[in-house]
């Protein structure tokens, strides 16, 4: 019992919260789109009001951008109109953008510290490995905070599972 409701108080420190069957969606669709050979991506949104990081609703990059996943990620800036305007009708906010890496590592590379998905302070980048072929544990993937003219601040491991919970959402 103490450690059921320890895993739910952490829960509600995290930054980004999912349920299972969203997190579990996210890693498949990740790995489907990518063909286990190349690099693939989402936006992660949560609703506007509430306050809260519960990710309730994915935006994959292939489906703002058909010809982005070329080996690497390369998004074209005009999709982010779609992005803006599916946000506006939903009422939903992005909370995170996450991408695959193809190996076991899960840090930036130069091109991903250079161009943040969004260019705005504390927003998160996550990184999964192994082109997202399940299971993916939080713990596994790497956690990247913006911090504008300061770079960016990385998580992994223990750390990283304390900033994005996966389980039930109470």
């Amino acid at each position: 019992m103490f450690s059921r409701l320890r895993h739910l108080l952490a829960g509600r420190r995290a930054r980004l919260r999912f349920d299972r069957l969203t997190w579990e969606e996210l890693i498949v669709e990740l790995e489907r789109r990518g063909e286990g050979r190349r690099e693939s991506g989402a936006f992660l949104l949560a609703p506007r009001q509430g306050g809260t990081d519960v990710v309730s609703r994915l935006v994959f990059l292939d489906d703002l951008d058909p010809n982005c996943l070329v080996g690497g990620i390369h998004f074209d800036g005009k999709a982010y109109s779609e992005l803006w305007s599916i946000c506006d009708r939903e009422q939903m906010r992005v909370v995170a953008d996450v991408h695959t890496h193809p190996g076991d590592w899960v840090g930036q590379s130069p091109t991903d510290r250079e161009n943040p998905m969004v260019a705005r302070r504390s927003h998160i980048a996550l990184i999964v490995p192994r082109f997202a072929r399940p299971p993916v544990d939080p713990s596994e993937i790497g956690v990247h905070e913006y911090r504008g003219e300061k770079g960016w601040v990385s998580h992994f491991g223990r750390d990283a599972q304390r900033l994005v919970y996966v389980g039930r959402l109470a």
